[in-house]
Order: structure tokens, then sequence, then C-alpha cells
């Protein structure tokens, strides 16, 4: 038996799991009983085991009657910080270390098997080990007197037992895959006689004092059946447990609810994972508290941060917020950032404005309220200036919004990409196509989507908790009040109730008509000619369908100004008539006004008629259009707008039936309070009303009526003093009244 090996360091195949096999396998024979046979005994101390080291050599140790495998806890697995304490004697220390190795042994044997990974190999493997130590001729003990650090392997025979294997291999390695075939180890091995009985002598000495351990025991507990809440909550751990350990851990300098800090710990993990996360709380959850922390992270760590939004939120509820809770972020509005002259691009022809206050690349984190606003992809300056701005190095990017999902689901997938740039960037999730995932979701039915279609994505890249979900999950979360007092979250109830009135006495007809003017398939209706032009053009552009669209925009958004108020509508369609004059100046002057700018709003239908430039820098050659037909229709227009501006105008405050039915609903309040009150304070407290509009015009609208009736009405006096009014553009008187 010459190529025993006796220098083995498991380099260029000289692995300890091939000279084990060596050895072991010497005597074996051929099969028909020829041949010495194996050895009779084999002696394995280690301080470290695994299923896979013990399968290496399991097929070589079947045929041996008597294997002995001694285990013991290695010091060299100690925690960096055990320490003697002072009142410890040093035996008892020497006790305490020793009874913690022995459970982290334990504990790293459970690991080990909790570890092996859901696969046929590890799985024969485990059965393999667990009928070896079955079968009787395999027995383990533990040694518990003191560290056991050795790494012996000792194959003997009985005196006489010529020819039989025998040997003892001792050095580095445990019995784990790693220790016979991965790790830079060192084993020295003998063959000779005198030196294996002294290993036998020391091993038995070692196993007379050492206690039995049932091993197999700890690994059969793997193949327990289980049910399938058990199979569930370790699914759940598995996914999420090291977000629950953060979670644990997480603290804040914002003063948020339990669900609004582990909302931060989660966009922060997924920012990590992805470079970007959207934030999709329902509305009144915090959104803004969840990116306010956030942003704190970032300015901890001097990384300079850029936070983008409507120039109506950002004049109103990100200057407050940020003021209050002292947060320094630089914040362009929508506009001002498609100007920005860092990020316009050269056929755009205007070299824009500057606004940020540093250069591009040292803005670290980006954050985008009202994020769904650049959810189309194809728009010039919303989309591609976004792009632009994230382009090049990672840039973080925080996505704020209620609704990614407007139109379609496309909507979250253009979301999606402007973070995730790679199609297969959640390969590692089994998702080899984000693309493809969402191709597939769009030809489902939406009411039976399959949620293993976009779940896996969502989990990856969303935050999205429901007024509905808190309830349920954060019962007794408590949150700060302006007292400065924690307060148990409540959701009220809301109670709608609808307080009806009549126009038709004040202008007769007046619905039909409007009726009539905005019915795309009428003969009297606004063809909207003004803002879509390119339906005139004499060669067409084939973007027929999207001009037709954005005049259903303007539809439905003059219908939304008259359902909001008479003043509100009337100002925009007087907007629109001069618009019209304008184009029509133009067109005399041999130019066609473009609407590419149009586009822009198409994520936000209200945004139309709040950013309607007074001219525009785009325009083409009235030759290209068939410019009677155009004018002819954007004529028609302008005189059916006229009219309806006209007869909105005769709905004066004093003449409109919706402000008299809110002036009589705020008297009917203020009886209640009156007759509910215990004292004079306590009417005033339940006399608090919030009368809300969307639109700023309607505010204006309200407010001047409601401050000539305070002053008019004596059944309205007792919310004199008591009134506010607030526009998220500032340019509304905010002292109370």
């Amino acid at each position: 038996m010459t190529d025993r090996p006796d220098f083995i360091d498991n380099r260029d195949g000289n692995t300890l799991a091939r000279a084990l096999g060596t050895v072991l396998g010497a005597g074996a024979g051929d099969g028909a009983g020829e041949g010495p046979g194996p050895p009779d005994l084999v002696r394995i101390a280690t301080a470290f085991f695994s299923p896979a080291g013990f399968a290496g050599i399991a097929d070589h140790l079947r045929p041996v009657p008597e294997i002995r495998l001694l285990l013991g806890a290695d010091l060299a697995a100690r925690p960096p910080d055990e320490r003697k304490r002072l009142d410890e004697t040093p035996e008892a220390f020497a006790r305490r270390r020793m009874t913690d190795g022995l459970c982290r042994m334990d504990a790293a044997f459970r690991r080990e098997r909790d570890g092996l990974p859901f696969t046929r190999a590890s799985g024969e493997a485990l059965r393999k080990l667990i009928d070896a130590l079955r079968a009787g001729n395999m027995e383990v003990r533990r040694y518990e007197k003191a560290f056991l650090h050795a790494k012996a392997y000792i194959v003997a025979s009985a005196k006489g037992g010529y020819g039989r294997p025998e040997g003892v291999i001792a050095g580095s390695s445990n019995l784990t895959g790693a220790g016979l075939a991965r790790n830079l180890e060192l084993n020295l091995a003998r063959y000779d006689r005198p030196v294996v009985d002294e290993a036998e002598r020391w091993f038995d000495d070692l196993w007379d004092d050492a206690e039995p351990y049932d091993l197999a025991a700890v690994f059969e507990e793997a193949f327990r059946p289980c049910s399938p809440w058990d199979v569930f909550l370790r699914v759940l751990w598995r996914l999420y447990g090291g977000e629950v350990a953060e979670d644990a851990a997480a603290d804040g300098d914002l003063p948020l609810t339990s669900f609004q800090k582990h909302g931060v710990q989660r966009a922060l993990r997924l920012i990590r994972d992805t470079g970007g996360v959207i934030v999709a709380d329902e509305v009144g959850l915090g959104k803004t508290f969840i990116a306010g922390e956030i942003l704190q992270r970032y300015h901890e760590r001097r990384q300079r941060a850029l936070l983008i939004c409507p120039a109506a939120l950002r004049d109103s509820t990100w200057k407050s917020f940020l003021a209050a809770y002292r947060l320094f972020v630089e914040c362009l509005s929508f506009e001002e950032l498609a100007n920005e002259a860092q990020l316009r691009s050269a056929r755009r022809g205007s070299a824009g404005r500057q606004k940020l206050q540093r250069e591009l690349d040292e803005y670290q984190l980006v954050i985008v309220d009202e994020a769904h606003n650049y959810r189309n992809p194809d728009t010039p300056t919303r989309a591609a200036t976004l792009r632009r701005l994230l382009f090049g190095r990672r840039r973080d990017l925080v996505l704020l919004t209620a609704t990614p999902v407007n139109n379609s689901l496309w909507d979250l997938y253009h979301l999606l990409r402007f973070f995730l740039r790679q199609d297969a960037h959640l390969a590692d999730r089994g998702i080899l196509s984000i693309r493809a995932r969402f191709e597939r979701a769009m030809r489902e039915d939406p009411s039976s989507l399959s949620p293993d279609l976009l779940y896996p994505i969502i989990d990856a890249t969303t935050v999205k908790r429901t007024r509905q979900f808190v309830k349920k999950h954060y019962a007794g979360d408590r949150i700060f009040g302006p007292d400065g007092r924690p307060h148990p979250i409540d959701f009220p109830q809301p109670n709608a109730i609808s307080v009806r009135y009549k126009l038709d006495d004040l202008l007769p007809g007046f619905f039909d008509r409007l009726e009539r003017a905005l019915d795309p398939d009428g003969e009297d209706a606004v063809a909207f000619a003004r803002y879509t032009p390119d339906l005139w053009l004499l060669e067409p552009s084939g973007d027929e369908g999207g001009a037709r669209a954005l005049a259903g925009l303007l539809r439905s958004g003059l219908l939304k100004r008259f359902e909001s108020s008479a003043f509100a509508f009337r100002r925009t369609v007087e907007k629109m008539v001069g618009e019209h004059g304008r184009f029509l100046e133009a067109l005399d002057a041999g130019r066609v006004v473009a609407t590419a700018f149009l586009k822009e709003f198409s994520a936000d239908d209200d945004a139309v008629f709040e950013d309607l430039p007074a001219d525009s820098e785009h325009g083409a050659d009235a030759a290209r259009y068939d410019a009677e037909g155009l004018r002819a229709a954007v004529e028609r227009d302008r005189g059916i707008l006229r009219e309806l501006a006209a007869e909105a105008a005769q709905i004066t405050p004093g003449r409109d039936p919706k402000l008299r039915a809110l002036a009589d609903t705020l008297v009917e309040i203020a009886r209640q309070a009156e007759g509910e009150a215990t004292d004079s304070a306590d009417e005033a407290q339940k006399r608090k009303v919030l009368v809300f509009s969307f639109f700023a015009d309607s505010v204006e609208w309200i407010r001047g009526f409601l401050a000539a009736e305070l002053d008019a009405r004596p059944e309205l006096a007792g919310y004199r003093g008591r009134m506010a009014a607030v526009s998220g553009s500032g340019d509304l008187d905010e002292t109370p009244r």
C-alpha cells in the first residue's frame, strides 16, 4: 500500500476525502470474499460536523463493524466579546464557557440542518447520515469536560488482521464538506502500528469520559411532518426574517408611528437592493413622513438630496413640513425641473434656467412626489427630463404616489423602469424578464389576475399599505398630536350626506347647452381645434388617436371645474377664449402654434388648465395645414366658449344656489352644536367645519361669499374670527378671519 497519502492539504485533488477513501478501501478486496477485508474500527474526533462531510466518506464506512464519532465544542468559535465577570472564579468562568460552547455547537448543528437547500442531493445526503447513525455500527458521543479542538481520523484492525487498513490522519480538517475537500487545510498521516496504537489509547481515554449524544435525532427533525401553517411561517421567515430583525433595531428622528418606521426600513432595504422604491401607501398614511425620515438618513451621511413635486405641494405641504422638522433639501417643481439648464437637450432649442444649486453628480437621492405624473414614458419634458437626471452613475430614487396605476398596469411598469434599468434585474427572484411579466398580466382578465405574476415584482420594489391593513395589524399604534402627546391612531368612518340645489331656476336650459357643447359626437360640440391642430395636417402625422384623447381630457377637465363652481368654470373658459384669440393671430401670421407641451399633462388632466401658456415656442408653418378649415373650427369653438362664459358670468356669489345651500348647511351645523354643547367652549369645538375644494378658483369664490355671509347673518356669528382660506399656490390670504 505504497500509494497511501501522508501529506494532505486539499490542493490539486489532494483532498482528505480522497485520502480517507484510499485508506478505508485498502482492504476491501474484490467483492467476492478475496482480500483482507475492511478495518475493524474507525474512530473520528472532530469539533464541527456536517451531513455533507459525512456523505463524502459514508460509502467507505458502511462495511466497518464499529464506528465511533467523538464531537466537541471548539474554543475558536467563542463570541469575541466573551469576558470573565468580576464575580467569577477561573473555574466558574471555564465551566460557563464550556456550557456556552456546547450550546453553540447544538445551535450550529441545527443551523446546518435548517440551511440545507431543498434539493434531491441534500435530502439523500441527510437520509444517508441518519441511516448510518441508526444502523447499529455507529455510536456518537460528545466530550463535555473541556473544549475539544483536535481533528483525528483513526483506522484500526484487531491484532492479527494482517493486510487490513490502519493508520491515523490528524491535522486541521473537521468532518465537514469544506474540511474534507474545499478549505485549505494541512493534515499529516502515519501508518506505523506504534503510532496508531498510541492514537487509539488517546481516543479511548476521551471516549470513556464523553457523554452519549443523539445526533440522529437532531437531523431527523428535518423530516418531521409540518402543518401548512408551519410551512407558511417558515416561508415568511425566509423571505422577511432579516427585515424583522432590522425593524426591531431601527429608530428615527421624526415622530413616526410603528407602521411608518417599518415603511422607512423596508423602503431603505429596497433602495439598497434595487436603487429605488415606490412608496404607494394610501392617502393619509404619511408618505411625507416616510420620505422625510429617508431624507434625514441621507443628510446624516452627508449625501445631497433633491425633491421634485408639483408647485402647489412645494409651496404648501412640503414647505411647512420641511420647516417644522428642520430638514434641508432642494425642492423643484415639475416645471422647474423640466426647464433646468443642466437637463435641457439641445434639440429643444432653449438653454433654460439653472435652478439646481449644485452639479448633477452631487445628488445621491432623488424624491419625486405625486410620481404618477411621470408614468407616461414618451413625455419630452417630464419622463425624458427625469431619465436625464437619473442617467449615469447610480442615484437612489424614491417615488411617492398613492395611485401608481391609473390607466393600466403599464403605468406601474414605466415607473419601475426609472430605477430597474435591466429587464432581468429580478432574475434572482425567478423573474427573467420584468416586461414579459407585465405583458402576460395585461393579457389576463383583471378580475382573475394571478398574484404570482406581479406580486414578486411589487414585493421587491414597493411599499404599499392600506388603512384596513394598518387598522388590522397595527391596532393600538399611537401618533404624536399637536400637543406633543401620543394619541391612538383612529380612522373615522366618514358619513357622507348630499345637499342638493337647483341651477335651472337661475339659468334655464344651461345644462342642456353645456351637454351639447361637450358631447364628442354632437353637431354643436366644441372640437378643441386650437389644442389639436394636427388633425388638420395635410399629411397626417399618425397621432390622431392621441389628439382625440387630448380633446377628451379637456372635456373632462371642464366638467370637473363646472362641478366645483361656476366661477372656476367661467375663469377657465375665459382663459381658453383668450388662447383661441392668440392662436388665430399666429395663424394670420402664417404659423400654427403647436401643442406638444400639452402631452405633458396626460398624466394629470387638472394641470392642463393650470398651465396653459400665454404663448408657445412651438410652432409650425401653416402651409402644412388645412389653414382655412382649422381657422373655421377654432373660430367656431371660440364662439361656443364665449357663450358658455357669458352665461356662467350670470351666476354671481349672491345668486349662486350652491353657495346658498352651503351657507344654510353651516347654519344647521351651528344649531346642532348649540343643542349638543355643554358650554360655549364646547359649542365652539363642535362647530369646526372644513370646506374643501380641489381648485384654488373655487376656494377664492367660497371664501369671498362666506366672508360676507358671516357679517350679514346673525345665525352664523359663531364662525366669525374662525375662518381661514388656504390654497396650494399660496396666493390666498391664510390669516384667520
